[in-house]
Formats: C-alpha cells, structure tokens, sequence
C-alpha cells in the first residue's frame, strides 16, 4: 500500500474533470443551440458555415432590393398610366377638331385643353420621384447620339440606335453594314400582281418607309384599249401616299408606275383587287466596341455578322435596335467587314449609360438593369400638336397614335421587368430557404442529441465524484497497519 501517490484518485480525478468538460460543451451548445460555438469545435465547418451566412444574408437583402425595385417601376408606371390617359383624351379632342361642323373659335378652345393636358404631360416628366430620385426626365435613360454624323449615315439610319439590353456599357460603338438589298415578299397577291418583281422601290435615295404596303386597284375597265384602272398606294403606317389613274394590262404605257414611291409594273395588272406588299432590306451586320483608351480604329467585336432582315424597318442586333427606310443603299461589299478599319457603311455613335442597377443576388454584379426614357412632349412628338385646323386635327391624331405607342411599349417594358422581378423575389425566397436548411446543418445543435449526452455526462459526474471521495478513503487503509 502506498501512501504518497493515489494512483486510483488520480484516475478518478481525471475521470471527473474529463466528464465536466464534456458537460460544459453540452451546456454551451444546449444554451446556444448551435453546434459550433467557436472554431475549434469544427474549423472546417465554421468556414462553410460562416460563407453560407454571408450568401443568407445576401439573398434577404436582394429581396428587399427586388422589393424596393418594384416599388419604383410602380411609382414610374403609375404615372405614366396618367399620361396615357392624357394622350386618349387629347387623340379625343384631334377627333372632335378634325370635324368640320366645328368653328375656328371652336377648335381654339380645343386647343386650349391640348396645350393645358401637354404642360401637364411635362410636369409629370419632371416631378415624378422615388425617393427624391426623378424617374421620368431622362436621367435614368440610356442615351445613343451620333459620332460625326454625316450624309452617309443620314442615308442608314432614320433614327438614334435604341438600346434594348441596358447593361451595355458606356463608350464608342461601330455598326457595319454590307452585303446589302431589298426584300420583296407579296404577301397578298392580287388582281395580276404576284411576283416580287411586280413591285419595287423606284429610287432607293428616296428613303421610302419599309413595311407592309397596300395597293388598292380601283375602277378596272376593260371596255377601252388600252384597258386603265385607279391605283391607291397606302403606306406602312396606314397613310395614303398617292393615287393615280393609269393604263394597266399588256401593252400599258409605260410598263411601270411610279405611285408612292413604288414602282409596279401595271402591265401584269388584270383586274380591280387589294394587294399587299413587304418591303424591306437585308444586310449582314456587325457591332463594335471602341476600346478603352484605344485609338479612332481599334474596335472590339461584341456580335458576331449576321444577315438579317428586317422587320418593319426595324433591326435588333447586339443589344440595340436600329430604324431603317430604303435611303440604305446596296453594296458591292462580299467579305464581311473584320474588327479594326471601319468600312464605307459605317456608322458609328456614342453610349450613355444612366441605366438603374437592381441588386438583385448576393453577389457581384448579380443585377438587373431597367431604363427609363425621358417622356415629355418632346419625346413622345407631341410637342406641336395643333388643332386649330381641320388639317392639323387629322395630323394630331396619327401624331397621338405614334405618341401612344411609345408610351405602350415603355409600359410593357416596365411591366415585364417587374413581372421578372417578381419572379426573382420568389427564387430568392427559395434559396435562401434551402440555404438556410443547409447551414443549420452544419452550425446547429441537434437539441435532443446533446440533452442525451448532457444526462449521461451529468451522470458520469456524479459517479466520479463519488468514486474519487472513496479513492480518497483508501490511503486510510495504512492506518490499520500502524496499530
């Protein structure tokens, strides 16, 4: 028996301190409710756990983002379904002006309702405001001018390049154009007129519209020699362009009439009828970035060619869409223009990007882009509107036709980013849902695991304890030795 060291007590002792170890991690994460409280109880775990927190918090702020954008989109669309109820009740007043039992002093007070409604069309432009952030004057629109414009570019385009992707960036831009012709489909053949030759554009200088137009053929009469006829060209946007009475059949001098500036050739014509005709122009385009710092010729390629053609007079390549009439001439061009030295159909313009950016994911440049135009009198064409003549009051209500569609298409366009929004939010929701399940995995206690461990490591307390009181008791054995 030994008396300087109690092996046994100081096995019980290690026993006991071991247990109340094991039970101050039960309290702690029981306490807590997390399985890991610092790093040391799972290093490796922390580290993903710590970088899913930082994705979960992420996510909730992009739904609240998302929310906030919405928000604004309905304060801009709230107030442009006022303009558009402005624009209706002045396209109202061009119908009741355009009416001849109307005095000059009636359509002057007419007038005086048109001018009232389009300063109120601009202060609603100017005032709107999210959060002191003005929506509709522009600021937050993506602007094209452009660069050194001249009579070859007025030919090409008949209006700024509009973006369609507002996460373009800011800078220089290049569009090339070759390979370039006209595309005639007879989409309604009629009265003799079938065939793409039928008809074309007399002179492509003369920068006619592109569209669908209409030929009506009226008053046929085949009793004379040669047999003649009334023909109505009607343009792309609705408008009668001209109308003539020619000689028409097999032998009709000349062969061709030019009416609206459409060539037909009247000697195919057999009978009165309706037709229709698409004129358009196809080309092979490409875009061009103007590399930062980069001299006037050093472009970066962010399409690739491609012919198209187009629709309405329209194009959408690269992001933008560019406006198109006949004026576009047709090129000797056969290779398609590389990156570097512009060609002879180029046309170059410069980007401003005042675009808003969404934050719309926990990451960067996880975002969504929305642009709003500016939409005053001036944008929407509006700004002479006159109907203080009956000429003028026909003119306004194609005038508030046109104004119409381009607040249409910024509302849809609003509409349809807030509907992707919409949708956004409920993604968000979902994965920061799943997320948030995966990092409880990882960083939460299981409560019942640990109150099961808790009770037993409570207990092997209580055991130690008294086993180290009776270690303790034997050194009292050499006692009995000593007597």
């Amino acid at each position: 028996m030994k008396i300087n060291n109690n092996i046994q007590a100081l096995n019980s002792y290690r026993n006991l301190n071991k247990n109340q170890f094991a039970t101050s991690k039960n309290l702690e994460k029981l306490s807590s409710g997390l399985r890991i409280n610092r790093a040391a109880d799972d290093a490796a775990g922390l580290a993903i756990s710590e970088k899913m927190r930082s994705q979960i918090r992420g996510l909730k702020q992009a739904e609240r983002n998302s929310m906030d954008g919405i928000s604004l989109m309905q304060t801009a669309e709230g107030a442009l379904q006022e303009v558009h109820a402005m624009l209706q009740r002045m396209r109202e007043l061009a119908v009741q002006g355009a009416n001849d039992t109307n005095t000059e002093y009636d359509r002057e007070q007419i007038q005086k309702e048109i001018e009232q409604l389009k300063l109120e069309i601009d202060s609603i432009s100017e005032k709107t405001e999210f959060n002191t952030r003005t929506l509709l004057n522009g600021s937050s629109a993506v602007l094209t001018t452009y660069k050194n414009a001249n009579e070859t570019n007025a030919a090409q385009l008949k209006d700024f390049p509009m973006v369609i992707n507002p996460a373009l960036k800011s800078g220089d831009y290049r569009l090339d154009i070759s390979d370039i012709g006209q595309v005639v489909r007879i989409t309604q053949p009629a009265a003799g007129i079938g065939q793409p030759d039928d008809v074309g554009f007399e002179d492509a200088a003369d920068k006619n519209a592109l569209g669908e137009y209409t030929i009506n053929i009226r008053n046929y009469d085949d009793s004379i020699s040669p047999k003649g006829a009334s023909i109505e060209v009607i343009g792309p946007d609705g408008i009668p362009l001209d109308k003539k009475a020619v000689e028409v059949g097999t032998g009709a001098t000349p062969g061709r009439a030019v009416i609206g500036g459409l060539s037909i050739d009247v000697e195919k014509i057999t009978g009165a009828g309706t037709a229709k005709v698409t004129m358009e122009m196809k080309a092979d385009f490409s875009v061009f970035y103007k590399k930062d710092n980069a001299d006037f010729d050093e472009y970066d390629r962010i399409e690739f060619d491609k012919e198209i053609t187009t629709r309405n007079g329209v194009v959408r390549h690269g992001g933008l869409e560019f406006r198109f009439d006949s004026g576009i001439q047709p090129s000797d061009d056969t290779e398609p223009n590389p990156s570097g030295t512009p060609s002879g159909n180029t046309t170059e313009f410069a980007l401003i990007n005042n675009a808003l950016a969404f934050q719309i994911g926990p990451n960067t440049n996880q975002n969504v882009m929305i642009d709003i135009p500016q939409l005053d009198t001036v944008r929407l064409g509006i700004e002479k509107v006159d109907v203080t003549t009956q000429a003028g009051a026909n003119q306004a209500i194609f005038t508030l036709d046109q104004a119409i569609n381009i607040l249409s298409d910024v509302r849809a366009k609003l509409g349809a980013t807030q509907n992707r929004m919409e949708h956004t939010i409920n993604n968000l929701q979902v994965t920061h849902e799943n997320l948030t399940a995966a990092e409880s995995r990882i960083r939460d206690a299981d409560m019942a695991l640990e109150m099961t461990e808790f009770t037993r490591n409570n207990i092997l307390n209580q055991s130690a304890t008294a086993m180290l009181a009776q270690a303790n008791q034997l050194p009292q054995g050499v006692l009995q030795l000593l007597q």
